[in-house]
């Protein structure tokens, strides 16, 4: 099945590009009424497509896949029940965006592509227990004004997008631009970043635009 090839694929590249380590992280699509997600507990090198978990959106029962789905599938259903737009979720690890999650601080938004992709600075949701509805419940609060990338309090980076090459595209600019803003940061200079107008005509610019082709 195609979805969980590219499940798979994206999973793959996670590891490869250090976004995660082990079998933390999870990746999923919404196909109609159906969430697809990686399994709990399985590494991402060993995952075969029909492991891959598959969730009536609609009631939250697994109805497919031969493993688990992971402990964070409420999180990734309550985005896609909040948000029709949302078709694909990649959450990670990756180093900077969590180092900003553990002290509870936005990445501020400095240059053009976090502002195109993600949509201005990267907020953070209030901490809550992993696995949980509440947690789900503050990461929608946090995409409300339609950001592409939420940090999760204490725990790590949530990136979503139209479709899952989106939401990986939206991953990587989020991890870059939270790299960008510590060395920033380090810097004997406060910049102020982008402002609100150029933020608001980059983000139209992209989404009526430039990602037509870009995340096809």
């Amino acid at each position: 099945m195609e979805i969980a090839k590219n499940i798979i694929e994206t999973s793959l590249k996670m590891v490869q590009s250090g976004l995660v380590k082990g079998t933390w992280g999870n990746v999923s699509v919404r196909k109609e009424n159906q969430l697809w997600i990686t399994p709990s507990g399985v590494t991402y090198e060993d995952l075969t497509e029909d492991q891959i978990a598959v969730i009536d959106l609609e009631s939250g029962v697994q109805i497919g896949g031969s493993r688990k789905a992971s402990s964070e599938m409420p999180l990734h259903r309550m985005i896609y029940l909040h948000n029709e737009e949302i078709n694909g979720i990649v959450h990670t690890h990756s180093i900077y965006a969590s180092a900003f999650a553990a002290i509870e601080e936005e990445v501020p938004c400095y240059t053009e592509d976090q502002a195109q992709i993600i949509g201005g600075s990267i907020p953070v949701a209030q901490y809550a227990f992993p696995g949980t509805d509440e947690l789900g419940k503050n990461v929608v609060k946090a995409l409300e004004d339609g950001r592409y990338a939420v940090l999760m309090a204490k725990h790590g980076l949530v990136a979503v997008g139209r479709n899952l090459k989106e939401a990986w595209t939206s991953a990587e600019v989020a991890e870059k631009s939270a790299q960008l803003a510590s060395i920033v940061k380090g810097m004997n200079k406060a910049p102020g970043g982008l402002c609100e107008k150029e933020i608001e005509d980059m983000r139209r610019i992209y989404l009526e635009s430039y990602s037509k082709t870009s995340i096809k």
